[in-house]
């Protein structure tokens, strides 16, 4: 009897279609404009982005003081910076990133009760605890938390959830029908006139186009969003860290 043959992991990781080896003049020819190519694409790209854009998005690079969540800076920067290139749909991702650190961080601050204390073995060790409690929870997990410690209302969290819903669930799964769930179709073709076309809107190749068109006209306004709710968070840790301060000094 032949032997089972043993599968090969990643059988065709080495393969591609390019029918040019980088020994081929034509390739070193055609690859040299392709560069060229590039680095216009790259450098109208940069251009474009300091003299213009830079302007447009530098607010939100100090608007807000991160008095109590200083690690999430080069996270808003990040965003920022993808904001200034038109790169939005990373600038989508990265600022779902800040939501949900935002939203551990919080919980850890509040768990502990009091602001971390470099000195303080006892403390650091609550710290270590709570990221522990917090740090593999699901998002849901966290907010319905957060309901527990009064750090937000029921109808915030449900505004929270939803929004989570559109778009961290929506990019970080790739579900289209979460993220358009509720917009407008970017199109001038009536569905009435044409409606064969609902059916080639369903179509993956063309809710990635719907997709790429949402995070354009909704990244600035998803990142201005979060960072309204990362400064609320963090007054609601200083809030319980008062009320823990006020406790000890009566007791």
């Amino acid at each position: 009897m032949d032997k089972v043959e043993k599968n090969q992991k990643w059988k065709y990781k080495g393969h591609n279609l390019n029918s040019f080896k980088e020994d081929d003049e034509e390739f070193k020819k055609l690859a040299k404009v392709i560069d060229n190519a590039n680095k216009d694409d790259l450098k109208e790209t940069f251009d474009k982005a300091i003299q213009t854009t830079y302007e447009q998005y530098k607010k939100y690079l100090y608007g807000h003081n991160l008095f109590l969540f200083s690690d999430l800076q080069q996270h808003i920067k990040d965003s920022v910076n993808c904001l200034i290139i038109g790169a939005y749909i990373p600038s989508v991702t990265n600022t779902n990133l800040l939501l949900e650190r935002a939203l551990k961080l919080t919980l850890i601050q509040c768990e502990v009760g009091s602001v971390i204390n470099y000195d303080d073995e006892e403390i650091i060790k609550k710290y270590l605890q709570a990221d522990r409690q917090y740090a593999g929870k699901s998002m849901e997990k966290n907010i319905q938390k957060c309901i527990k410690y009064k750090i937000l209302t029921t109808e915030e969290a449900d505004e929270v959830s939803e929004h989570k819903l559109k778009f961290r669930d929506g990019f970080s799964h790739f579900t289209p029908l979460n993220i358009l769930k509720g917009e407008q179709l970017l199109t001038n073709i009536s569905l009435k006139d044409n409606p064969d076309f609902e059916t080639t809107l369903k179509l993956p190749q063309y809710q990635s186009i719907l997709v790429v068109n949402f995070a354009i006209h909704n990244a600035e306004k998803h990142l201005s969003y979060v960072l309204d709710i990362i400064n609320h968070l963090q007054f609601k840790v200083l809030e319980g860290f008062s009320k823990n301060l006020k406790a000890k000094k009566k007791s």
